[in-house]
Order: structure tokens, then sequence, then C-alpha cells
């Protein structure tokens, strides 16, 4: 699959964080299939570098770099990575993040100070250190991979749920500071099936999911589908928004079981 024509992406250039596996595997292939050149960059190298191997073998351009976001000489040496490997950069997917489910009474400050370095300190990092590449583009585009944990709290994840509303503020924060050059847009996944659906208990799971007004969990192409939508010019009058792919939970709470 190529994608349509509508929806090509052709000679942009991509980096995604966190994306040797999951949903930013999955976000690179489907950009790299509407001919984006795509950067993997993630903290498992290894993992990382398997994934880009595996979709270049497809005939899609997709390269591999180490990356820690909590790091900013790590960041430097991605973007260095962008630049001698991709010639540049048009869009950055902030993908990377890590879910401890400790409730708020068990959350140790070791959590909590690892959980804000990955998912709330990695994109304020990221948004920094790409910018100058970003603006040298035609199509600068940031794209903040958010959770309904952002706006709909719940009794566990208090670490997970404070880092992804502060990324929703700095999602806002950033396309104020940044347009008109570039548009910064986040996306709100609901429970995805994925790994990490996968931690929570399934009961638990069982009885989220039934209050989902689609009753079921997402799937990683639903939300990459929003990721090409905001890296495309199909979007170009959008920045700031929050785009929720999240199966209708934070719609309202269904009355009638």
């Amino acid at each position: 699959m190529t994608g349509s024509t509508e929806s090509r992406l052709d000679g942009r250039r991509a980096l995604i964080t966190g994306g040797a596996r999951g949903q930013g595997a999955n976000h690179a292939k489907a950009l790299a299939e509407r001919g984006v050149s795509v950067m993997i960059a993630d903290i498992d190298a290894a993992g990382a570098g398997q994934t880009a191997d595996r979709l270049a073998e497809s005939g899609l351009a997709v390269h591999a770099t180490w990356l820690d976001v909590a790091d900013p000489s790590s960041w430097d040496a991605c973007i260095g990575a962008c630049s001698e490997r991709l010639g540049g950069l048009d869009i950055l997917v902030n993908n990377a993040g890590i879910f401890p489910s400790s409730s708020l009474m068990d959350c140790s400050l070791d959590e909590w100070n690892r959980v804000i370095a990955v998912n709330q300190t990695g994109p304020f990092l990221g948004i920094q250190k790409t910018v100058p590449l970003l603006r040298q583009s035609r199509h600068g585009s940031i794209i903040n991979i958010l959770s309904v944990a952002a706006v709909l709290a719940t009794e566990i994840a208090v670490a997970y749920a404070v880092s992804k509303a502060a990324l929703l503020m700095l999602t806002r924060s950033a396309a104020i500071a940044l347009a008109p050059d570039i548009r910064v847009n986040a996306i709100t996944p609901g429970i995805i099936d994925t790994d990490m659906m996968r931690q929570l208990d399934p009961e638990r799971l069982k009885v989220r999911l039934a209050a989902y007004p689609m009753r079921r969990a997402g799937r990683v192409d639903e939300v990459s589908q929003a990721v090409i939508f905001l890296a495309g010019d199909a979007s170009s009058f959008t920045t700031g928004a929050e785009l929720r792919v999240d199966g209708g939970a934070l719609a309202g709470i269904r009355a009638q079981p």
C-alpha cells in the first residue's frame, strides 16, 4: 500500500521518537508509505534498527538512530543524524512515552521524576532542538501524542496522567510561539491495542472499554491516520488543536450499559 494521491507526502522528512515498536513503528510505516523519509529514534537502538531494517526491506525510506529523549546532548546527536541522513526535517512526532501505573500514594519520587523526564521534558527538548530545522521547511509540523489520561483522571498512573496533561498545554503554548512557520498539534488516543494496553488488569480493561461509546480498543492504524492528517497540507490551517482518537471516551458518560 502506498497511500492515495490525496494523502501523499512525497519528499518530506520525519523524526519519530519511540519508534522502535508499537504506535511509533506504525506511524513510521504509515508516513513512509506516503513518500516520507523517516528517522526512527529510540533509546532501544537495537529495536529501532530492526524496525528500520524491516521497513527498508519493503522499499521504504526508513532510518534509525539512538535517542534518550530526556538528554539534551542525545537530542543534539539525533538532530545531526537527521541533517546528515535526511537532509533536513519537516515533521516531528513526539511519540516516546512510558506508562508506570502507580497510584498517587504508591508513586515513588524516582518514578515520578523519570515519567516527567521522558513524557514531558522529552517533547519539550524535542521541540526546542528541532525548531531550527523545521523553520527551514515549508511544511513544518510538530505532532505530540497525548492520552485521554491528560483530560480524564483515574486512580492509577498519576505521573503518566500529569505528564500528558502538561504536554497538552505545551502543545498550545508552542503553537502560539512558533506560528505561522510551524504548526503544533496533539493527538489524544484512547486505549489502543498495543503492548501498553496489555499492562492493564484484564478486568479493569474490560470495564473501561465497556464505557467507551465505540465499545472497543482502537487500532494503531487509526492513530496513524491522524498523524498523516496533521503532518500534511490537509491540516494547513490547524494548529494548537487536540485531535481525539479515543472511541468517544471523552465525549461524556454513557447513561445505559
